[in-house]
């Protein structure tokens, strides 16, 4: 016992001192210009994964796996890439102008599919990953619609403090993932837009679905609760441009209609969500968070009899 309290007592320590540090950093990153700061957050990426080997493997090994025949001076360039765009994201969601980064979006093909969606009356699911400047999605959803986003709260807890203070600041209402029910289903009784992220791992708790050309676990949320409510579920993803303009994709609303709460109907649906949201994923895959060990709870999720897991 007395092992268990000084592991959570280094840990704290641990997790304060690293914020600490952060909160010191920070008003000096925003007392520059931007592309200072911008041009200085993208080295320290490259640095930390390409260098210190900040999760860097793992990027190496899950681009190499989804795609196997790319030439290894063309993968090296697709790490570049990929730390570049973290570095940048976090530029502009911790330093840029607010009202200055939302004239940067585009909006296609427009609010249409969304308006006509929530004007039903249930609400609607926004089917979305981490995937270009999610959070910058997230602020654009809610200054047009009531927005709660369902998030995995931070190891780091005064982070995870700061950033839910950075979501209410922007109108974004947000809920941990483990206590989510009540609150989503409140919310889309309301009429409200709810974002659920498709492209995290759930271990054993989510459904073998493919994902990006391997088995994966998928959470089966969005699904379950499309079902239960008549929810449309609408696949949503802000895309990079360039280093300065960004797009919101909504896609095509995916209806429940025809599904009952069966395991099978859930799993088929699950995929189907997954799939939506993979698309925007395969056109700039080197903005996708490939940090994340998204394969490795695939040989625990159900279903994974029938498969033959990939990346652990």
């Amino acid at each position: 016992m007395r092992a268990k309290v000084l592991y959570f007592q280094v840990m704290d320590f641990k997790s304060h001192s690293e914020y600490a540090l952060f909160r010191a950093v920070l008003p000096c990153l925003r007392s520059v210009p931007y592309r200072w700061s911008s041009a200085f957050l993208r080295r320290c990426a490259r640095l930390a994964g390409l260098s210190l080997g900040l999760r860097g493997e793992v990027v190496k090994t899950q681009l190499g796996a989804v795609f196997p025949s790319l030439p290894a001076t063309e993968l090296a360039a697709l790490c570049v890439k990929v730390y570049d765009h973290l570095g940048l994201t976090a530029a502009e969601v911790l330093c840029a102008e607010p009202d200055a980064l939302f004239q940067t979006v585009d909006i296609a093909p427009g609010w249409d599919v969304l308006d006509r969606a929530l004007a039903r009356g249930r609400g609607a699911i926004a089917a979305t990953g981490h995937i270009g400047n999610f959070e910058l999605g997230g602020r654009v959803l809610a200054r047009r619609f009531p927005l709660l986003d369902v998030v995995k709260v931070q190891r780091n807890a005064p982070f995870d403090r700061f950033l839910q203070e950075q979501r209410l600041r922007f109108g974004i209402r947000t809920v941990p993932t483990e206590r989510s029910g009540r609150a989503v289903l409140a919310h889309l009784r309301s009429g409200g837009l709810v974002t659920l992220l498709m492209d995290q791992d759930a271990g054993k708790t989510g459904f073998v679905t493919d994902f990006l050309g391997l088995p994966a676990s998928t959470w089966p949320g969005a699904a379950r609760i499309s079902i239960r409510t008549g929810c449309p579920v609408i696949p949503v993803a802000i895309l990079r441009n360039d280093d300065r303009t960004h797009t919101l994709h909504i896609g095509e609303a995916l209806e429940p209609q025809g599904l009952s709460d069966r395991e099978s109907d859930i799993r088929e649906f699950t995929g189907r969500i997954s799939a939506a949201v993979e698309r925007f994923i395969w056109d700039r895959p080197e903005q996708w968070f490939w940090v994340h060990r998204r394969w490795k709870g695939a040989a625990e999720a159900r279903g994974a009899d029938e498969v033959t897991p990939g990346i652990k």
